[in-house]
């Protein structure tokens, strides 16, 4: 069967033309690890027949509309004694496309980056890699395309047989590609099983006695991408279709602010300097059932200092206790003496102190600056926690000063790091990664500068100077002709160097904040870009897990999760705060896609936070409010088994909790009360 692209669209055919731009392919079975290709009996243009090697196949094609197609296949061993086997269905290109994308796994081989996940589409050793579908927040998807022509393929969770699968792109002759969905699942030539690190590949089979039928569905959309390098855009519209969401929340918005400002307190403790401040969160020791304070102090990115302070001032205004705004403001006022005369700031307060208790390198007298001596010299002050800290200490000020409370010194703190890159900002690489306290650059790749044009904005609503707005509408320019028009954003997750979703998230939030500010409608469109590329991390349906598996046991679902980066491939809540932003785009666009997504990411973002009532995790009873940062939903993340899918781990990390509150009073300060409503 081709698919040909005419001026009406897309359709099936049973014979090829110059206007054919793809084949679905006879089935292809792999026995005893080698493949055959059935022949060809017979065909019409919604349907085909073949046979051999003691088989016979037949397609069976529905129409569903503008280019998307559902194929169901049944194998039937027509042999006298029992077959195993895997079976591939394949589709191969007759455009040559310009890029291709597995979501969440691979962005065009995943070239950018110093990270040792799978790159490219074979292995060193001549294999090509082949993605189990747990690992693609479309099960088994693959998208090839050009500026013409985008072609989708990916599995069906009709059914168990359907939905376990593994896919593959091959290349094919002349350029042209051949997307594969594999049933069931494998992992080859070996398993990514941890960051950058493999082990052995998995296989499962399928045996079928005599007589016996094994059947799926796979769905094949053909489209022309609505923007270059978009080709997935059209995917992540029709799965919404195909795989609806049908979840609720598992907490009411009041029930998780009480939780999470109760976790917020809970987790301030002391610097190695005695100072007060928020730590990064608590480890769970399942071994000893004890419950470990970090002696880590973050000011942005997964600590969230300053969110903290401003979410307990936001508290304070509603409640009255005292409390909250005492430690918020001494708090406050302990990351403020820290800053560089020229605005940096290291984004772990105990890189400041001489001990050694944190297991960082050994104090080098030699790199000292001023009267600080940061004892880790390969943490420099970086852009994701800068335009973090710029961001929400700007806020804090202004949110104190409507309560008359003026505190000068920290709109300076944000004002002196916004300065530093007003001046500093290149056309070329935008504010780029890491800074010397020289002011020199250290490092300029990355999308990761996008956290400074947040923080730039929130400046410029606030003071108007037209510099800030100026700015940051230069790099929102340069960073989406860049990176996202590109459909690749790096360096956000900072643990981390490669292609991942974190980056994506303060182009959403910009763009959509430029648009208020200017009216300029070229920032509605900058904002869907960001926000289609962010939600090719977006999990649509629910992976399915063996009754042992954590999953199961706690009652864990994926559907709204998001994967991490394309070196760690794992899940978790970072689309909670993109909730507000969706909802925004909703109000803007008329979408209600939109409003689907953000109900979808606040829902899955609500499992498993720990209430007076809840159930004791791998033997520990959690504190209220707090949740563990990664669902490990595949063959990846820190189990001696590489085979142990669907497991938490036990890191109660800040940002999860924090995230959550900042979405919840954002919703009732820039959308309204009534926005609540779309996330009950």
């Amino acid at each position: 069967m081709y698919i040909h692209k005419t001026g009406g669209g897309f359709h099936l055919s049973a014979h090829e033309s110059p206007l054919a731009i793809a084949v679905i392919c006879p089935p292809v079975l792999e026995e005893n690890g080698r493949e055959f290709q059935l022949r060809t009996d017979n065909q019409s243009d919604m349907g085909a027949q073949y046979s051999g090697g003691g088989y016979t196949a037949a397609y069976a094609a529905a129409d569903l509309g503008n280019g998307l197609y559902s194929v169901e296949r049944t194998i039937t061993n027509t042999d006298t004694v029992p077959h195993t086997l895997k079976t591939v269905f394949e589709v191969a290109t007759r455009f040559v496309p310009d890029k291709y994308l597995i979501p969440c796994v691979n962005y065009n081989g995943n070239q950018w980056g110093e990270g040792k996940e799978p790159k490219g589409l074979y292995h060193e050793n001549g294999e090509a890699w082949i993605h189990a579908y747990d690992r693609t927040g479309i099960p088994s998807c693959s998208v090839c395309e050009n500026a013409d022509i985008a072609l989708s393929i990916f599995a069906s969770n009709r059914d168990a047989d359907s939905l376990r699968s593994s896919c593959s792109i091959l290349q094919g002759e002349n350029g042209a590609l051949r997307q594969r969905v594999h049933h069931p699942v494998t992992e080859a030539p070996y398993t990514y099983c941890d960051n950058d690190q493999y082990t052995d590949r998995y296989d499962e089979y399928i045996t079928l006695q005599p007589g016996e039928r094994f059947t799926v569905e796979i769905y094949v959309l053909a489209s022309v991408p609505r923007y270059k390098n978009y080709g997935i855009a059209d995917t992540l519209d029709r799965v919404l279709e195909l795989m609806p969401f049908s979840r609720k929340a598992s907490m009411s918005p009041e029930e998780i602010w009480r939780c999470g400002i109760e976790y917020a307190r809970t987790l301030i403790s002391v610097a190695p300097d005695g100072k007060k401040l928020s730590c990064i969160g608590i480890r769970g020791e399942p071994e000893s059932k004890t419950l470990q304070y970090s002696r880590q102090f973050e000011i942005g990115w997964c600590g969230q200092n300053i969110l903290s302070c401003r979410m307990q001032i936001t508290d304070y205004i509603q409640s009255g206790r005292q409390e909250l705004l005492v430690d918020a403001l001494e708090m406050l006022d302990n990351w403020v003496v820290k800053q560089a005369e020229n605005g940096l700031i290291l984004a772990h307060y105990e890189w400041y102190t001489q001990g050694r208790e944190w297991n960082y390198a050994p104090l080098d007298p030699s790199q000292s600056w001023a009267s600080h001596t940061p004892y880790d010299t390969g943490w420099l002050p970086e852009t994701c926690n800068l335009g973090w800290a710029a961001s929400e200490m700007m806020k804090t000020y202004d949110l104190l000063r409507s309560i008359g409370i003026d505190r000068p010194a920290y709109r300076d703190f944000s004002l002196k790091i916004c300065d530093f890159f007003v001046e500093r900002y290149s056309p070329e690489y935008g504010f780029g990664k890491a800074w010397n306290f020289d002011g020199t650059p250290a490092e300029t790749g990355g999308t990761i500068g996008g956290f400074i044009t947040m923080a730039l904005i929130e400046v410029y609503k606030i003071t108007k100077d037209e510099r800030y707005l100026q700015t940051a509408a230069a790099s929102m320019d340069l960073y989406v002709r860049r990176d996202i028009d590109e459909f690749v954003c790096t360096a956000g997750a900072i643990d981390c160097t490669c292609v991942d979703k974190e980056t994506a998230g303060p182009f959403i939030i910009s763009a959509l904040d430029l648009y208020e500010i200017t009216g300029d409608k070229k920032y509605i469109d900058y904002a869907l870009r960001a926000a289609y590329y962010f939600c090719s991390w977006l999990f649509h349906y629910d992976a399915l897990y063996p009754p042992q598996a954590e999953f199961t046991q706690y009652g864990y679902y994926t559907s709204g999760s998001t994967a991490v980066s394309t070196q760690h491939p794992a899940l978790d809540q970072w689309g909670e705060l993109m909730c507000p932003e969706f909802l925004r785009l909703y109000r803007i666009t008329g979408d209600e896609k939109w409003r689907t997504r953000a109900r979808m990411m606040w829902y899955n973002a609500t499992q498993l936070i720990a209430t007076e009532d809840s159930p004791p995790i791998h033997g520990i009873k959690r504190p209220v409010g707090s949740q563990n940062e990664a669902f490990f939903q595949c063959r990846w993340g820190h189990r001696p088994d590489s085979n142990d899918r669907g497991h938490l781990n036990d890191w109660l990390v800040a940002w999860v909790n924090l995230f959550r509150l900042t979405a919840l009073d954002r919703l009732k300060t820039v959308l309204g009360d009534s926005s609540f409503d779309a996330l009950r």
